[in-house]
């Protein structure tokens, strides 16, 4: 789907001003995802006709029915890819560079090209964004982990399962909700989970291009974050 970070959708339906703060939050975690998306921000109606949406379900995710989308739901809140970040993170803070985070990964695990491709995506990224100095990644964030990654994932895919029909509402809004819980413990702020999914998403990707598209998204939902 192509992604619209020129211009922030804010979602026009007043009811949203009466959701439960649950609610609320779990609709913040995926303002990242939203964003990207072209998605209203605040509201569980993504905006997006539903023809749309179930081709981006379909083509990014694989996924064409009730049963595939629930699937992913619930590998993403069991495992996502916080296991593979809270796995390959001690290795990364530990070594000097990235030929000897890649010697010991090696050393110490098999079948794992996946594994050190998002190692090296993770590690390039914080010293691009070092670089840049916008933001700074502290290690704090990197210790946060990266359930706003998983998380913002869910609930943007949520939001386009119920925009296509695979799930209804109150279903949907038992997964957003969800999602609000299991970031609840570590991520207490709006710049952290935004944070957490900078992270998440840059181990997907080794492209410049892709980091500044993220990156110019969570400069543009800085005052959503007041």
């Amino acid at each position: 789907m192509e992604t619209h970070i020129k211009t922030l959708r804010s979602n026009p339906n007043p009811l949203n001003l009466f959701l439960g703060s649950k609610r609320k939050k779990g609709l913040r975690i995926g303002y990242m995802e939203a964003a990207l998306n072209g998605f209203y921000l605040n509201s569980i109606d993504t905006g997006v006709h539903p023809q749309k949406l179930s081709s981006f379900l379909s083509e990014d995710y694989h996924c064409a029915d009730t049963e595939s989308v629930t699937g992913l739901f619930q590998f993403l809140i069991n495992e996502g890819d916080r296991i593979s970040y809270q796995i390959m993170l001690p290795y990364l803070l530990s070594t000097s560079n990235i030929c000897e985070f890649e010697a010991i990964i090696r050393e110490r695990f098999f079948g794992v090209e996946r594994f050190i491709q998002q190692g090296k995506n993770l590690y390039n990224f914080v010293k691009y964004t070092e670089e840049r100095r916008d933001p700074i990644i502290w290690i704090n964030d990197l210790e946060r982990g990266i359930a706003g990654w998983d998380m913002g994932l869910l609930v943007g895919l949520v939001r386009a399962a119920l925009g296509s029909g695979y799930i209804a509402k109150e279903e949907a809004w038992k997964y957003i909700e969800q999602a609000n819980e299991l970031c609840a413990n570590d991520l207490l702020t709006a710049e952290e989970i935004d944070k957490s999914y900078l992270l998440g998403r840059a181990m997907k990707s080794g492209k410049i291009e892709d980091w500044d598209r993220v990156l110019s998204c969570y400069s543009l939902l800085d005052k959503y974050r007041k």
